[in-house]
């Protein structure tokens, strides 16, 4: 597969979720992070708990946001307790506590 698009699949996912800030900064930001990822270790976990972690906080802040990714900082960014396995054929995703969804096949 593609770990390219599994890149953009997975930038452009988080994106939509995105309540505040400049959306194309944040795929600007966020893709070369998760492909980096992909290239070097064959997966990349992104994850919004109670804040955005790693790359997302990376994207967040691109975006334009101040977030100091700690004590409850996703209000208003990101939904909370979501997060989104990147693999090089698939992302399998959570939305909400335990709410994981179906896998999304990565498209060629």
């Amino acid at each position: 597969m593609n770990i390219e698009n599994a890149a953009a699949m997975a930038a452009n996912w988080w994106a939509r979720r995105l309540l505040a800030g400049d959306r194309e900064k944040f795929v600007e930001a966020l893709y070369p992070l998760i492909l980096a990822d992909l290239k070097s270790e064959g997966q990349c976990l992104t994850e919004c708990d109670y804040d955005p972690r790693d790359h997302l906080l990376t994207a967040v802040r691109a975006a334009g946001l101040e977030c100091s990714g700690m004590g409850g900082s996703a209000v208003g960014i990101l939904p909370m307790k979501h997060s989104l396995g990147v693999f090089p054929d698939r992302l399998e995703p959570k939305e909400g506590y335990g709410n994981w969804l179906a896998a999304m096949p990565v498209r060629p």
